[in-house]
C-alpha cells in the first residue's frame, strides 16, 4: 500500500501508527478538513478514524483515503473496489467497467476515474467538441451583426473606419469545453509520462488549445445549458465535475472545498438494484403490464385532525401490475450474518415494511440485502405479519448479487410471479 495512498473499508477503524497505517501527519491533514467532509463520513475514534456507509476517495494534502465497500472483507481489496466500480458505471451510465471483476478492480478508484474520462473525452473529440454561439464584440472593417452606435460615436474619426459590432460567434470556446479542459489538466497530471493515457491527454489537451482555462467550480454541471445537441456529454461531465470535485484548482477555498468524492451506499445499491428490475421488467413476457416505480407513490403515515398527511412514506422501489401495487421492495445495504440471530435482519426495518404494507395496502413486501459468499448455503427466510389467515401480510428476503445483477433481478421477479395473472382470455 503507497503510504500516501491508504486503503479502508466502510464502517471500518484507520488506526493511528504504530498500531496501524494511518500517520499523524495524515490524521492531523483529515482531521483538519473534518468539516468539509458529508457527515459521519469520518468520524475521530481514540486511535484513529472510524468510515461510515459512504465510499469513494477524500483527498487533503497529498493524502488520499479510498474508501470501499465491505462485502468480500478479504484481505485482497480488488474484488471489493470492483463491485464499486460496477456499480458506479451502471448508476451513472459511465462505461468504467471493464467486463470482469478482477480487471476493474485491479487499479485504484481515482485511476479507473482518470482513464474513463480520458477514453470518454476522446470519443467526443472524435465526435467533434461541442459549438455554441457566443456573442462578442470587436472593430471590424465590414459590418457584421448588429452595429454598436454609442460606442462607434464615443471613439469619433481616428478609428471611423473601423466598425464597433455586436455578433453571434460559433465557437468551441463554451462552458461545456471550458470544465472538460480543467478536468484534462487534473487527469494529465494523475497518470504516468509515456503511458498511452499520456499521449491520449496530449492529443486532448492541442484539441482544446482555442478554449480558456475555466475558473469556474465544480458544480458548474448542474448550472450549464442542457439540449439535444449537449445530450452526448453527460458522460463527460459527469466525469469532469467528479475530477474537480476532488483534485480540481482552487478546491479548498471558500465555502465549496471539493475534497472528497464520496457515494452513499445506501443510495448507491438501490439505484444499482432499481436499474437491474428496470432491465428484468424490460425482458418479461408480461413487460406492458409491469411497471417500477421508485421512491413514489408518497402517503403519509398517518393524518393530522385537518385530515392533512403526515410522516410521509417514500417506498425504495414498487413493482406494478396493471393499476395494482405487486409488491413493494426496500433495500438494505447492510450485510446478512446467517450465524447471528434473524442472521443481523433488523427490527426497526420489520417494522418500517410493516408501515409500508398497511399504508399503501400492498401484501406482499421484501427486503433486499447484497450477496456474499457466506450467504450461498443459507436458506432465505419468508415470514408473515399477524394476522396469519387471508389477510397476512407476506415478507420476503432476498440477496441481491452485485457481480450477477440480471440473474438476481430475474430471480426476484419469479419469486413475484405467482401473483402475476396472465390477462383472461
Amino acid at each position: 500500500m503507497n503510504r500516501r495512498h491508504l486503503i479502508v473499508r466502510e464502517h471500518q477503524t484507520l488506526r493511528r501508527e504504530p498500531y496501524g497505517l494511518l500517520s499523524s501527519d495524515a490524521h492531523t491533514a483529515f482531521l483538519r478538513h473534518l468539516a468539509a467532509l458529508p457527515p459521519n463520513a469520518l468520524t475521530p475514534t481514540h486511535d484513529g478514524l472510524r468510515t461510515g456507509s459512504l465510499c469513494g476517495l477524500v483527498s487533503v494534502d497529498g493524502w488520499t483515503l479510498e474508501i470501499l465497500p465491505k462485502i468480500y472483507d478479504q484481505a485482497d481489496h480488488t474484488p471489493d473496489r470492483g463491485l464499486l466500480v460496477k456499480m458506479l458505471a451502471s448508476c451513472f451510465d459511465i462505461p468504467i467497467w471493464h467486463g470482469d471483476n478482477a480487471e476493474s478492480g485491479q487499479a485504484d478508484l481515482l485511476t479507473a476515474i482518470v482513464r474513463a474520462y480520458l477514453e470518454e473525452a476522446s470519443t467526443q473529440m472524435s465526435a467533434g467538441w461541442i459549438k455554441s454561439y457566443v456573442t462578442e464584440e470587436d472593430q471590424l472593417t465590414r459590418p457584421r451583426g448588429q452595429l454598436k452606435i454609442h460606442a462607434q460615436v464615443r471613439r469619433g474619426r481616428a478609428q471611423g473606419h473601423m466598425l464597433h459590432c455586436e455578433f453571434d460567434e460559433l465557437t468551441t470556446n463554451n462552458a461545456h469545453n471550458r470544465l472538460v479542459k480543467a478536468a484534462l489538466k487534473v487527469a494529465a497530471s494523475k497518470i504516468p509520462t509515456g503511458s498511452r493515457h499520456a499521449v491520449m491527454a496530449r492529443r486532448l489537451a492541442l484539441s482544446l488549445n482555442e478554449v480558456d482555462d475555466s475558473t469556474r467550480s465544480w458544480r458548474e454541471p448542474d448550472s450549464l445549458a442542457k439540449h439535444r445537441l449537449t445530450q452526448r456529454y453527460e458522460r463527460l461531465l459527469i466525469l469532469s465535475s467528479w475530477l474537480l470535485r476532488l483534485l480540481g484548482p482552487n478546491v479548498h477555498r471558500g465555502p465549496e472545498r471539493g475534497i472528497s468524492l464520496l457515494f452513499d451506499m445506501n443510495r448507491l445499491f438501490q439505484d444499482y438494484v432499481g436499474n437491474a428490475l428496470d432491465r428484468a421488467i424490460r425482458r418479461h413476457p408480461l413487460a406492458n403490464r409491469l411497471r417500477l416505480t421508485r421512491e413514489r407513490p408518497v402517503k403519509g403515515l398517518v393524518s393530522d385532525s385537518a385530515e392533512s398527511p403526515r410522516f410521509m412514506l417514500r417506498p425504495d422501489l414498487c413493482v406494478h401490475f396493471d393499476n395494482q401495487m405487486l409488491a413493494i421492495l426496500d433495500t438494505k445495504w447492510k450485510r446478512l450474518l446467517p450465524d447471528e440471530q434473524n442472521a443481523g435482519v433488523g427490527q426497526s426495518d420489520l417494522y418500517q415494511l410493516l408501515a409500508y404494507g398497511h399504508t399503501y395496502g400492498c401484501r406482499q413486501l421484501t427486503l433486499i440485502y447484497p450477496d456474499h459468499p457466506c450467504l450461498e448455503q443459507w436458506p432465505r427466510p419468508r415470514f408473515k405479519f399477524a394476522p396469519y389467515e387471508d389477510a397476512a401480510i407476506g415478507l420476503s428476503i432476498e440477496t441481491f448479487d452485485i457481480q450477477n445483477s440480471d440473474l438476481s433481478a430475474d430471480r426476484i421477479l419469479v419469486a413475484l410471479s405467482p401473483q402475476i395473472e396472465p390477462a383472461p382470455r
